[in-house]
């Protein structure tokens, strides 16, 4: 599961051109046309800039001022240069070899808002960065105090503003293949910084990119290859689909600049040089980035053709900006072309796929995690599934416990740093009771499925010291040939306490926890039923009897809990019904309220978010959301979350109502192996509208 990035092989390319399949992913589109190359249309350039001071034009971007006027900041590899929206040089600043801009717009400067322009020098590998003032369209860039340096030598770079959470991101373009994306903000003092949040990977030189806040995608340029789409959400997956290829496709030279085109009708389209070919290549993006054809700068009036077109492109305004590296003679510069022009030529109103409907995924709430676990000492997919002690004299002493699948179980306090470490076998899922009666003794029971010996591990937690033992009774056997997830239930009724386990195949069974030898703890098979396929959540509501399992690609379904409830089901929420979970359907967990009100937490892997529902019947749907990197935290974001808690105790000042914890399945920032992020409740509350009862059960 765990990936820090995703290099595609020349075979990999090799074979996807041979087949014909045009994506790396399963999931992508074959966005890929036949390779029959049309014939560009010819588009009159409509303006253009003075010719740079030396003759360079790299990229360039053009920002929009309050009162509506134009202009234009171009990298022109010794510096950068302004112009009005004639074209007219204003000024020089900046100095190096600036090879890339970017801009983002209502950027955070400590509490006051203006526009960032963000500039790439290569020979230093640094981004440093410039205040706009949208109110003062006259006045010079401001420069910034510091800035970002990379770890490697950078070819490119560009702006994106997530639509996910707000944040503001750069990527840094590497020639050694790596993009790594820096999440950039203004620190206490002042300066511009950033925080590494993780690396993307193509097997050769990437040279320009956009990235797309709509529909949270990067594209990005691999010269000899061609055009690729990312996930630019910093929790996805890094598994890049191809848009388009070099002589397999409708790439005829190398590809070079990129830019993107969005318009008020839903209308959205790719734009790519075709630096070899001399012209721009325009892809529909509603419709798997099908190729509409491709257009010629040729000359217009006074302004002549754009003969070496690709290096930058952009756009805004309604105006693409293409870098012209020749401009006859005259020093490099960049044209204009009203995108009206483009369309009309190549009738795209009529052809472009209209979708004004932003992904589900827009509507989650982003929550920072206030605290993350030290990483699980096993590589790959490792950690799993939370609970939550909580110590009954001193709250703040309260402890995370961890499974780590791969060797044993962990628990940390609530600073993140490991407590205790037991190497027991390969423990998958983990649940704990309190005031369990076996025999004359009452014990705190901690119980985990063990995929070692196939069986049902069972550990008694030290409430003076937060120190777990083995009190289990020898192996508690299950008979499963895998056993994966479980939970526990205490029984209102009856006072007795439970343990359910599934099985891959959906089989799940229930145990009493009984007395064996003296001081020690077995299970007593009760209870057995399918659930249909793979079930690997669930929870026990102690108080209503309930029991709750996550059928992975299906449904949330609730059964009775106690032994004698049989197999009568309703299901609760489901994959099909509510388009804002996406299997797998994985963790899930209660937070309890008085009076048997609440709510059911669970994790929605496939799009790295979490639903809330009510505990009340009909179980309303109250919102999902998803675990942000923190501002200035240092700590990411959680995704692909297997196992999840929640508790509604108290736990110190730092969680006073109670805290969510989520598996981290990627854990990008740094990459290290997974750990646990945990989150105050009230965040979470405050995101969705729910409530937060000081007066809470200890559970």
């Amino acid at each position: 599961m765990f990936q820090s990035f995703y290099r595609p092989s020349g075979a990999v390319i090799a074979a996807m051109l041979a087949s014909g399949v045009a994506a790396c992913s399963p999931a992508s589109d074959k966005s890929t046309s036949a390779p029959a190359v049309k014939v560009p249309a010819s588009v009159a350039a409509s303006g253009e800039t003075t010719p740079s001071a030396n003759d360079k034009a790299a990229q360039a971007v053009l920002w929009q001022a309050a009162d509506g006027s134009n202009h234009i900041f171009g990298a022109v590899k010794r510096g950068l240069e302004s112009y009005d929206g004639t074209g007219t040089r204003t000024g020089t600043f900046g100095t190096g070899e600036i090879e890339g801009v970017g801009l983002i717009q209502n950027f955070n400067f400590a509490g006051a808002r203006a526009d960032l322009l963000l500039a790439l020098d290569t020979r230093k590998r640094t981004l440093s960065g410039f205040r706009l003032d949208p109110a003062t369209p006259g006045a010079a860039p401001e420069p910034v105090a510091g800035g970002v340096t990379a770890g490697r030598l950078l070819e490119g770079m560009c702006a994106y503003t997530s639509g996910l959470d707000g944040r503001n991101y750069a990527f840094l373009l590497g020639s050694d293949g790596i993009i790594e994306q820096w999440q950039i903000s203004i620190g206490k003092d002042g300066s511009l910084g950033g925080n590494l949040t993780r690396t993307l990977q193509l097997g050769t030189e990437p040279k320009f990119c956009v990235a797309d806040a709509f529909d949270n995608s990067l594209y990005v340029t691999e010269e000899a290859v061609g055009i690729w789409q990312f996930d630019a959400n910093p929790e996805a997956e890094v598994v890049p689909n191809l848009v388009d290829v070099h002589k397999f496709g409708n790439i005829e030279g190398e590809v070079d600049g990129l830019a993107l085109v969005r318009d008020g009708a839903g209308h959205a389209a790719l734009v790519a040089g075709d630096a070899g070919a001399g012209k721009l290549n325009v892809y529909d993006i509603n419709a798997g980035h099908a190729f509409m054809g491709a257009v010629n700068l040729v000359a217009g009036g006074s302004v002549d053709a754009a003969d070496d077109i690709g290096d930058g492109i952009s756009f805004g305004a309604g105006l693409l900006l293409v870098a012209d590296g020749n401009n006859e003679g005259e020093g490099a510069n960049f044209k204009l072309a009203r995108w009206a022009d483009v369309d009309k030529a190549l009738s795209l109103s009529g052809k472009l796929v209209a979708n004004t409907n932003r992904p589900v995924e827009f509507g989650f709430k982003p929550v920072e995690a206030s605290v993350e676990t030290a990483p699980v000492a096993s590589g790959g997919d490792a950690a799993d599934d939370p609970a939550v002690w909580v110590n009954a004299k001193d709250p703040a002493k309260s402890l995370i416990i961890g499974t780590n699948k791969q060797g044993g179980l962990y628990s940390y306090g609530l600073d993140g740093a490991v407590h205790q470490y037991l190497e027991i076998g390969r423990v998958n899922n983990v649940d704990i009771r309190y005031g369990v009666k076996i025999g004359g003794e009452t014990m705190t029971l901690v119980t985990t499925t063990n995929r070692t010996s196939k069986s049902i591990s069972v550990l008694k937690m030290d409430e003076a010291t937060g120190l777990m033992s083995d009190v289990a009774d020898g192996v508690q056997a299950t008979g499963m040939s895998d056993p994966y997830g479980m939970c526990m239930y205490q029984s209102a009724k009856t006072g007795k306490t439970y343990v359910f386990a599934n099985d891959k195949d959906g089989e799940t069974s229930q145990w009493e926890l009984v007395e064996g030898a003296k001081g020690r703890v077995k299970i007593n098979l009760v209870r057995q039923f399918e659930v249909g396929t793979t079930a690997e959540g669930c929870v026990a509501d102690d108080e209503t009897g309930a029991y709750y399992s996550n059928e992975e690609d299906v449904a949330l379904w609730k059964y009775g809990a106690e032994p004698e409830d049989g197999d009568a089901r309703t299901m609760i929420t489901s994959v099909e019904s509510n388009p804002a979970l996406k299997d797998d359907l994985e963790g899930v967990s209660i937070y309890y309220g008085e009076g048997g009100t609440g709510y059911i937490v669970l994790s929605s892997q496939g799009n790295n978010s979490y639903a809330v529902l009510d505990r009340q019947a009909p179980h309303a749907y109250r919102g999902s959301f998803a675990v942000v990197a923190g501002d200035g935290t240092g700590i990411d974001g959680s995704s692909e979350t297997d196992g999840l808690d929640v508790t509604a105790a108290p736990m110190g000042p730092a969680f006073p109502h109670g805290a969510f914890i989520a598996q981290d399945g990627r854990n990008i920032a740094p990459q290290e192996t997974q750990n646990f992020k945990l989150v105050p409740w009230e965040r979470i509350a405050e995101a969705l509208g729910l409530d937060t009862p000081s007066d809470r059960p200890s559970r």
